[in-house]
């Protein structure tokens, strides 16, 4: 008896950490504490961490809320619902990325942004087709066609928590010039704390024996 109510309580534990959730409609000003880094022809790096730029809700589609970046020579930038509704290909494509080099440097080899360390993940199906919660995302597209995106750091079916930026002809960016990209997001909320879950079962079996005794 004792040896199934722990068992129990091992159960409640496991099932608390698969229970975590996500937050769907997220924009740029959601993504606070990713971490992008551009690595240049010459092999340096440079990191930066993702904070909010414009929070404003008077921009139809949720295109007044954006955040991003900026470096060096660069800059990387996402506003409105990273779902976006519009052809990537299109002029002003509603929750774009947008990524600029200034030419000032040797060059830009890839630029890697690591979503999950600020709690944000890539939602790359279509549709809502995992049952994890996720909803619909949004496979990687861009407007420029030498642009190849890549994920990585695999969270949960086919939610990513990293995403590469190369070029497809070798270098990402040798001059001053700019792209555009699509690619969903999703925030992870955390499940209930664990341990105060199991204390709590563990507490409840105590509370038991001593009503039996």
């Amino acid at each position: 008896m004792k040896k199934s109510a722990i068992f129990g309580a091992f159960a409640l534990l496991l099932s608390s950490q698969a229970s975590a959730s996500y937050i769907t409609t997220v924009t740029g000003a959601d993504m606070v504490g990713m971490e992008v880094t551009v690595t240049f022809s010459d092999m340096s790096v440079e990191t930066m961490v993702w904070d909010v730029i414009s929070m404003d809700p008077s921009l139809p589609f949720m295109e007044g809320y954006s955040g991003g970046v900026t470096g060096s020579s660069w800059s990387l930038v996402q506003q409105g619902d990273s779902i976006s509704e519009n052809p990537p290909a299109t002029p002003g494509v509603l929750g774009a990325w947008t990524f600029t080099y200034d030419g000032m440097a040797s060059g830009i080899e890839s630029v890697y942004i690591d979503a999950w360390a600020g709690d944000v993940v890539f939602d790359t199906a279509e549709g809502d087709v995992s049952g994890n919660g996720s909803g619909a995302g949004r496979m990687f597209y861009s407007d420029d066609m030498n642009v190849s995106g890549a994920y990585d750091m695999n969270v949960e079916d086919e939610l990513f928590g990293g995403l590469m930026l190369t070029g497809m002809n070798g270098t990402l960016l040798d001059t001053a010039g700019s792209f555009q990209f699509v690619t969903d997001t999703d925030i992870s909320v955390p499940a209930p704390a664990t341990l105060g879950i199991f204390a709590a079962a563990l507490g409840f079996m105590g509370f038991n024996r001593r009503k039996k005794a």
